[in-house]
Order: structure tokens, then sequence, then C-alpha cells
């Protein structure tokens, strides 16, 4: 916790605890939510402070994250998740499969 011109800011970290949320999930919404902005897009969380390079929120954006959280709806932020490894080899996988089924397609001919 930080006081800057005469308000208290609080790391991610203390806003996560705060709002009852990993810290971990805060940082991927903050980053999200970045991308969003950067897109063009309206974004779900205030922009964050940074006071020594380290990322902190007003005590009044507090409740605006919250809320800006709670709204989310299951898959809203779907086109921003990393696509997982398994998600890959699946892909792989089925690229493959295709390949080979033309391949011995062919040498029945």
């Amino acid at each position: 916790m930080k006081r800057k011109n005469g308000e208290l800011h609080y790391k991610i970290k203390e806003v996560a605890f705060l709002i009852n949320l990993s810290p971990e999930s805060l940082f991927n919404y903050v980053k999200i939510d970045r991308q969003m902005k950067e897109n063009g897009e309206d974004g779900f969380l205030p922009n964050p402070t940074k006071i020594n390079n380290v990322q902190h929120f007003k005590q009044s954006e507090v409740k605006e994250i919250r809320a800006g959280i709670a709204k989310l709806k299951k898959g809203d932020l779907k086109q921003y998740r990393k696509e997982t490894t398994y998600q890959k080899l699946k892909q792989e996988n089925e690229s493959l499969k295709k390949k080979l089924a033309q391949l011995e397609g062919g040498e029945k001919r």
C-alpha cells in the first residue's frame, strides 16, 4: 500500500486479497484488459497507476474492479486465452490423421 497525492494505492496482490480473488487471476485479468484496450475495445477494469514501476490501483477503484470482474460471463474472454499444449497436440494429431488418410487413399489407386 502506498500513498500518492493523498490517496491510498494498492498493489495488484493486495487488491486481489481485498476482492477475494487469487493474485494470478487478477494479473491475468489486468493483462487481458490491457489487450482489449490496445485492440480498441472497452476494457472492464480501470487503468492501473505505476508507482516505482509497480502497478497499483486507487482505493476508490477497488469497487469498480470487483464490479467489472463480476460482469464477466463464461466465454467472454475466450479469444484472449492462450492455446494449451494439449490443444496444439490435438490439432496436430488431427492434421496428421487427415494426411495419413489421404496417403493411404492415394496408394489404393
